[in-house]
C-alpha cells in the first residue's frame, strides 16, 4: 500500500479520544496538542487531504515525534501510529526530498548503515589527542559534528567476527546472531552474548553477508531502501538451520519481529531479545552465577517496552545473579530521547528527555545502569558522562556473562 493511501485508510481509525496524550513525551514536554499523537495525525490527515501545507511549522510538529510507540499501548482503537508516521515522513521524502537530518549526519548514517564508517581513522582521532583538540576548538559545532562525536564511544581494536562459534560442552542448539549496523559501536555486548550462548551450549551463526535490519531508512522516509535490507536479511537467515535469530540490540529486534507486517514476508525462525532467550532456555547446571553486592538500575528502551513487549525476560534473566539489587528506572515507559537518529536530529528535545533520567539516576545513585539497546546505551553514557557520575552503562548479557562461571 502507498503512503498516502494507508495515511488515509489508518488515521481514519483515530476517534481522537486523548488516551493517548499522557503517554507521549514530547506532549508533555510541551503541552502542545500539536506534539501529541491525535494531533499529528490530524496534521498528517490535514496536509494529505489538501486542507494543509507541508511548512516547516507543520513538519517541525511530524519531525518532533519520537516513534516511541508508547502511545499505541494506550489506543482502544489499535490505531498503527509508528507505522502511519514512517509512511508521513516516506511521503515528505517523496514530495520534497528533504531529510531530518545535517549533511553531515546523513550522510554518517548512510555509512552506518553501509558498515562504511572509517573506524582505522576514528580511533586515531581518539588516540592521538585530536579528539581532545578538536572539543575544546568549537570545531566540531562549527561544522556541525559536536552531536555526532558527543556519542561517539571509545573504540577497540574491530573484532573479526567468525561465522561460527561452537558450544561448550554438550549441544543445546543452534542459534544466529543479528550483530546489526551497530556492532562497532558495541563489541563488548556481542562478544559477550557469542560468550554466553557458547557457554550455555549453543552453536552461534553469525552469517557476514547480514546487513542493517532497515530501521534508519524506514525512519527516515526511505521505505524502499528499508524493504531492500529486510529481503537481504531474509535471504541470508531462513538459509540458516537455527532454533532463534537473537539480536541485542532492542531497535533491531523490534524492525526484525515486523518484517512480516510491513513486507508481507517474515523471517522463518523466531526473532528473539538475547535475554528473552537465555531466560527461556533456562540456565545449565554447567553455570554458576557469581553473586554480586551491587545496586543495579534497569533501563527499559521504548523498542522493547512498546513494540517487543517482552521487558520482563531482562528482570527474569537478571534475578538468576545471587545477592543482586535491582531497580527499575523510575518513569521507564517514558522515552530517554535517543530513538535511533533522534538524538541527533531532534537535540532539543532529546536532551530534555535526557535530563529527568540523570536526575533519576543522580538521585538513585545505582553502581551498574544496564539498558538493552545500543542507542539508548550511547546517549544515557553520555548524559552520565557530562554529569559527572560513576555509573557503569552495560547490556543486562553483558553483567550476566561477567557474572558467569562454568
Amino acid at each position: 500500500m502507498d503512503p498516502e493511501t494507508f495515511i488515509h485508510d489508518e488515521s481514519d481509525k483515530c476517534v481522537k479520544c486523548g488516551l493517548c496524550l499522557p503517554h507521549c513525551p514530547t506532549y508533555t514536554c510541551t503541552r502542545n496538542e500539536a506534539d501529541s499523537p491525535r494531533g499529528r495525525i490530524a496534521l498528517l490527515q490535514g496536509w494529505v487531504e489538501g486542507g494543509l501545507e507541508l511548512s516547516p511549522r507543520l513538519r517541525a510538529h511530524l519531525d518532533g515525534c519520537l516513534t516511541c510507540r508508547a502511545c499505541e499501548h494506550a489506543c482502544p482503537s489499535t490505531v498503527r501510529f509508528g507505522q502511519l508516521m514512517d509512511a508521513g515522513r516516506a511521503l515528505m521524502a517523496e514530495r520534497d526530498g528533504t531529510g531530518a537530518g545535517n549533511a553531515l549526519q546523513d550522510r554518517m548514517t548512510k555509512r552506518l548503515r553501509g558498515r562504511q564508517l572509517p573506524l582505522g581513522l576514528l580511533r586515531v582521532y581518539q588516540k592521538t589527542g585530536a579528539q581532545w583538540l578538536a572539543r575544546r576548538s568549537g570545531l566540531l559545532e562549527k561544522f556541525g559534528a559536536g552531536r555526532l562525536d558527543r556519542y561517539l564511544p571509545r573504540l577497540p581494536r574491530t573484532v573479526k567476527w567468525r561465522s561460527r562459534y561452537e558450544p561448550q560442552g554438550t549441544s543445546r542448539g543452534d542459534v544466529a546472531l543479528f550483530t546489526g549496523c551497530m556492532a562497532p559501536f558495541d563489541q563488548a555486548t556481542l562478544r559477550a552474548a557469542t560468550g554466553l550462548l557458547a557457554k550455555w551450549g549453543y552453536r552461534v551463526h553469525i552469517p557476514p553477508a547480514q546487513v542493517c535490519c532497515g530501521a534508519l531508512d524506514l525512519h527516515a522516509g526511505n521505505p524502499r531502501e528499508a524493504r531492500r535490507l529486510a529481503m537481504a536479511n531474509r535471504e541470508v537467515f531462513d538459509a540458516l538451520q537455527a532454533d532463534a535469530l537473537v539480536f541485542t540490540a532492542s531497535g533491531c529486534g523490534a524492525t526484525l519481529s515486523e518484517y512480516g507486517m510491513l513486507y508481507g514476508e517474515k523471517l522463518k525462525m523466531p526473532v528473539m531479545g538475547i535475554s528473552q532467550f537465555l531466560n527461556r532456555a533456562g540456565q545449565p547446571e554447567t553455570i554458576t552465577l557469581l553473586p554480586l553486592q551491587k545496586k543495579v538500575a534497569v533501563h527499559d528502551p521504548c523498542t522493547l517496552t512498546h513494540v517487543l513487549r517482552t521487558e520482563n525476560s531482562v528482570y527474569g534473566l537478571l534475578a538468576r545473579i545471587p545477592e543482586i539489587q535491582l531497580t527499575p528506572l523510575p518513569d521507564n515507559a517514558t522515552c530517554c530521547g535517543a530513538a535511533g537518529s533522534y538524538m541527533l536530529t531532534q537535540p532539543e528535545m532529546a536532551d530534555a528527555l535526557l535530563a529527568d533520567k540523570i536526575e533519576q539516576l543522580r538521585s538513585l545513585q545505582p553502581d551498574i545502569l544496564l539498558t538493552s539497546n545500543t542507542g539508548c546505551a550511547l546517549h544515557l553514557q553520555a548524559g552520565i558522562r557530562e554529569a559527572g557520575l560513576e555509573i557503569e552503562v552495560m547490556h543486562p548479557v553483558t553483567l550476566v556473562e561477567r557474572q558467569s562461571k562454568e
